[in-house]
């Protein structure tokens, strides 16, 4: 083995194996003393008692290695201090806002029979929730988004030399979906909604902007849904009125054609009919009475007949009062001057005049009763004739009346449909401007304090120094590591 000068002062430090490492000089060697004695003569006095063993891994050992290697660790915990200083000072920022909505599965109930019925099911209300939840994020809403705030010329969301406005607008589409994003809490109707931006401001714009449109599109698509359905009924509308007055010329085609005529709907042959069992029965009243008048004026004694005739004429009673009292004013003086006195025959003549006048009076009454009564019959023969002559044509007009009543049936019914369709277009129709969509903010988006990403820089440089310290003692290790390998290697080769 080679021997070092004498010149040059040395340190000599066990490996093991015989073999020690030599320092003092601007080399370092590896020295068998063993083999050194053995062909140095003068130095085989120096005595060997043992072999030193090869050092082997141990904390101490890392540590060595570790306080070797501060000035590495030193530096990298400088850089990753930096490099976290640059990175949260150069890295474009993200401000997060969150905005919390209520939708409520049940919509606000406009009419009693609205167009859109509410489910009270647990199970279609979740769905009903989750289908709301994609619509928030959908494309058409993040497009009436882009449109509004003109996000295809904002440098964040489309580059300037894409090309046309579309190409920008859609370009700005896909970042904004990216920006964006919507979950809902467990076990409620609450959706919160995420929105990122370079600036805070816009981040609270854009979430703003998307609240309204996502109001707007179930709006739209409630009026969508009105709209379609009154263009249908309206379609329908004109089929139905066709109907109707298809069936309603039917009906009075029908009336033409058997002479059928009708009155607040009701053939004119049955009203004519009813009148005239009407004036029959008033008839028939008459005649009755008027025959037992007759009969108590015909029959009977004097004075009862002249009490009849006096409850309908007031010159009979006239009459009678005037004899009652000539009479008793004759009863009176005969009484006191004889029948021979010339006031008696003065007064008697009087009182038979009186008396003829009566009995001419009562047989007037008696030929006016007689009359009437003869009217009266005439009256009662020619209605009879007349009710004959209107049941007949009414019977004759049964089977015409029968088909007649099936044609009116069709066409109320039909009316009523048409009416009722008719109804519910005006409804649809003004249901169409009405928007009964239940979402409500119960927590709006506010000014964020910190960015979202990247961290604040103070946690960057702290994170810096971590990584730059970490890989300062893996790299103080790993050479330590290395040079222990070198070494061994080394000496193997040099005890072969």
């Amino acid at each position: 083995m080679y021997t070092m000068p004498r010149s040059h002062e040395t340190k000599e430090e066990a490996l093991g194996g015989g073999l020690y490492k030599v320092k003092g000089s601007p080399r370092v060697f590896l020295v068998n003393k063993a083999a050194n004695a053995a062909s140095d003569p003068a130095r085989q006095d120096v005595p060997i008692s043992s072999s030193p063993q090869p050092r082997e891994l141990s904390v101490e050992l890392l540590i060595q290695w570790l306080l070797r290697g501060r000035y590495w660790i030193l530096l990298f915990l400088i850089l990753g201090a930096v490099a976290g200083a640059v990175f949260g000072i150069l890295a474009k920022p993200k401000f997060s806002v969150t905005t919390e909505m209520l939708i409520d599965p049940t919509d606000l109930k406009i009419m009693p029979d609205d167009l859109f019925s509410q489910n009270n099911q647990r199970d279609t209300q979740v769905f009903d929730l989750e289908t709301k939840l994609t619509v928030l994020t959908s494309g058409n809403v993040l497009k009436s988004v882009v449109q509004n705030l003109d996000l295809g010329n904002d440098p964040e969301f489309a580059d300037a030399g894409v090309g046309n406005d579309e190409a920008k607008q859609l370009e700005a589409l896909r970042a904004l979906g990216k920006h964006v994003s919507a979950t809902r809490e467990d076990r409620s109707f609450v959706i919160n909604l995420e929105v990122w931006s370079q600036s805070a401001t816009k981040a609270i714009t854009i979430a703003d902007a998307i609240v309204v449109a996502f109001q707007n599109e179930l709006a739209q698509a409630q009026a969508d849904g009105a709209g379609l359905a009154a263009k249908a009924l309206l379609s329908r509308l004109d089929t139905l009125k066709g109907e109707v007055a298809k069936a309603d010329n039917a009906a009075q085609r029908f009336k033409r054609e058997n002479n059928l005529q009708s009155s607040s709907g009701e053939l004119v042959s049955s009203l004519i009919a009813n009148e005239v069992n009407i004036k029959l029965v008033e008839a028939e009243a008459r005649v009755i009475e008027a025959r037992s008048r007759y009969k108590k004026l015909s029959t009977g004694l004097l004075e009862s007949r002249i009490d009849t005739a006096s409850i309908d004429s007031q010159t009979m009673t006239s009459l009678r009062i005037q004899y009652g009292l000539l009479k008793k004013e004759l009863d009176a003086r005969s009484s006191i001057l004889g029948a021979k006195h010339p006031t008696i025959l003065t007064l008697r003549p009087q009182l038979e005049a009186l008396k003829s006048q009566i009995k001419q009076e009562a047989a007037l009454i008696l030929e006016a009763a007689k009359s009437e009564l003869t009217q009266a019959e005439s009256a009662l023969m020619a209605l009879q004739a007349q009710a004959k002559g209107a049941k007949s044509t009414v019977f004759d007009e049964g089977t015409a009346l029968v088909q007649l009543r099936e044609l009116e049936r069709e066409v109320q019914t039909k009316s009523t449909v048409y009416e009722a369709y008719l109804v519910r277009s005006k409804e649809v129709a003004e249901r169409q401007q009405i928007s009964a969509t239940n979402v409500r903010i119960i927590s709006p988006p506010t000014m964020p304090k910190y960015r979202s990403y990247p961290p604040r820089t103070l946690f960057l440089i702290a994170a810096g120094m971590v990584v730059g310290f970490g890989v300062g003692c893996l790299l103080a290790a790993g050479l330590g590591f290395w040079g222990l390998i070198r070494l061994r290697f080394m000496g193997v080769l040099a005890a072969r």
